[in-house]
């Protein structure tokens, strides 16, 4: 899709927890990943409910190059990242040189955006039902009662990162006045039902499930009334 010159002149490069675009400012630019990965958020912040995520090779943001319309979503680089930057008046010469490429392209985009309709519309469903509905599954702090639920897809479990900004799903920033929590801690995954706990690479204080520390890479599966522990930050995990 295009030369090596093209792609030195058209790189960027962004670094982990850094935004790319924000839902609702005007989008100029289509992106391709070269290295790195990408979450699409639902909100303005690095926070909540995603619609996707992608790898080397994918490309987002297309919808900008075919329509004067603000963006839908919000871009986030997960891990340093280097993208290709594809304004519209380049996006239309390579249509000019490559007609076959152009075809293949915009089918590919218009699949991409019936998927990522239907799942941000299912992404903004759940996320109403959630202000008014009891959460199918959540912690609660056994310090101040507060209630941090579990999303459907799974959460991941840590401390607020101001270097990159990135929040936790469940953010324990202020459990934690000792700091034991690791930014990236944890991830509680759901699988019919079912839920796991499997603690995050390079984690120093530990996991905890009823007093014992699960292994690196032991996926521990939580029971109602389970007693959880993030480092010294302790919960208990509740299924509705």
């Amino acid at each position: 899709m295009a030369d090596s010159n093209f792609i030195e002149q058209s790189k960027v490069h962004f670094k982990e927890g850094e935004t790319i675009f924000t839902r609702g400012e005007m989008g100029q630019q289509m992106f391709v990943i070269l290295t790195g990965k990408v979450r699409l958020y639902v909100g303005e912040e690095a926070k909540g409910e995603w619609a996707e995520e992608f790898g080397k090779g994918d490309f987002f943001g297309e919808g900008s190059l075919l329509e004067a319309l603000p963006r839908a979503l919000t871009a986030v680089a997960m891990e340093d990242s280097d993208l290709i930057a594809i304004s519209r008046g380049t996006f239309l010469k390579m249509i000019k040189q490559n007609p076959e490429v152009a075809v293949k392209m915009m089918q590919r985009m218009a699949q991409r955006n019936r998927e990522m309709s239907d799942k941000l519309e299912e992404n903004l469903t759940k996320s109403q039902k959630m202000k008014t509905a009891q959460p199918v599954a959540q912690l609660v702090s056994v310090l101040t009662g507060k209630k941090y639920p579990i999303l459907a897809h799974g959460s991941l479990v840590g401390r607020y990162d101001p270097t990159t900004g990135v929040h936790p799903d469940v953010d324990l920033t202020t459990e934690d006045h000792n700091l034991s929590v690791s930014r990236r801690h944890a991830r509680i995954l759901c699988e019919h039902g079912r839920y796991f706990l499997l603690e995050e690479p390079g984690v120093a204080n530990g996991t905890y499930v009823k007093g014992d520390r699960i292994q690196p890479g032991d996926a521990r599966e939580l029971a109602p009334g389970d007693r959880v522990g993030f480092g010294m930050v302790v919960l208990f995990f509740e299924k509705a």
